[in-house]
């Protein structure tokens, strides 16, 4: 069983400082799905569905134990993040960890390891908010040049990068990544940072005692480079109907309204649940952005169930 904290308000606005650039927030489902995950969601106000602004008392309540919160690093208006926290958690994954952070300590950059469910997360934090794009071109090329792996660029293993997009439109949150110090809900366990004592207060101090990576160094680090072409984000193409047909092909964003949108999907209520009273938060369907004709329950409606709660059922093909 994890530990339990009552940490002060001072302690939490110490942890603000560090990594919030942006209030609204993800918080981690109590239990389990029936696959086994446990998911985030999006905080939001009920009355209004508007996304919930983090505070002091929210991170108090993460730090304590008594629910976990995840951080969304680029903050829309100013297209900056606080961070840059690198996720690793394939087979020599620590490490891959260790050696960036042994080379990051080369060009005066000292990164905070910390443990994680599979791996860990090798954190490091601006003296100011820094450019998301230039934090990304970073690390991308001192990864490659160090034959780290990176995910994506025909990889399916390897580190990846938060912020995981170089900039952000109106309405977009990207992607989240669990705030440090607080409970994972899948083991029950906490995850710490390596060199300090295990609360809290000493965590963030010794947080706070790190170099911080300046804008005019990372500057200097990113000078005449740019984000490795294998990993450039893919520009969508409109998606086709695969055959003719008499029957006008179902579009499922015909017929739900999309509450958010990351990198890769539209969120939506889905259907099948709101029929039986559940997805309160109303983003339990996934539709990718690429091919809406591609979407998924993530609490384990099917395909068929979600048709007929639209009373659009799935077309069943005449037999020869």
């Amino acid at each position: 069983m994890y530990p339990k904290f009552c940490v002060s308000r001072e302690t939490a606005i110490n942890f603000m400082r560090l990594f919030v650039n942006r209030r609204a927030y993800a918080i981690q489902a109590n239990r389990p799905l029936p696959n086994g995950s446990v998911p985030y969601y999006l905080a939001r106000d009920w009355p209004t569905k508007e996304p919930k602004p983090l505070d002091d008392g929210v991170v108090r309540m993460h730090l304590n134990g008594d629910i976990t919160i995840s951080l969304y690093a680029i903050n829309p208006e100013t297209q900056r993040s606080k961070w840059v926290a690198i996720d690793a958690d394939f087979d020599g994954a620590l490490e891959a960890l260790l050696q960036l952070q042994w080379e990051l300590k080369q060009d005066g950059v000292e990164a905070a390891l910390e443990q994680s469910r599979r791996g860990g997360h090798l954190w490091i934090l601006g003296a100011e908010p820094l450019l998301a794009s230039h934090c990304r071109i970073y690390v991308y090329n001192l990864a490659l040049r160090l034959g780290v792996p990176v995910k994506g660029g025909g990889l399916k293993e390897g580190i990846e990068v938060f912020p995981r997009q170089d900039r952000l439109d109106d309405g977009e949150f990207g992607n989240a990544i669990r705030a440090p110090l607080g409970v994972h809900r899948k083991t029950n366990r906490r995850y710490w940072f390596y060199e300090a004592d295990l609360t809290p207060e000493a965590q963030l101090s010794y947080l706070n005692g790190l170099r911080k990576l300046t804008e005019v160094e990372l500057g200097t680090f990113t000078e005449g480079m740019g984000l490795p072409e294998a990993y450039k984000p893919v520009v969508p193409t409109p998606c086709t109907p695969r055959i003719s047909s008499p029957h006008p092909e179902f579009r499922i964003l015909n017929y739900v309204t999309a509450t958010r949108k990351d990198s890769r999907n539209w969120w939506a209520r889905c259907p099948s649940c709101a029929a039986v009273g559940r997805d309160r938060s109303g983003d339990n369907l996934s539709i990718q952005v690429k091919d809406p004709r591609f979407y998924k329950c993530w609490a384990g409606c099917t395909k068929e169930e979600i048709r007929a709660a639209l009373g659009q059922p799935i077309r069943k093909r005449a037999m020869a």
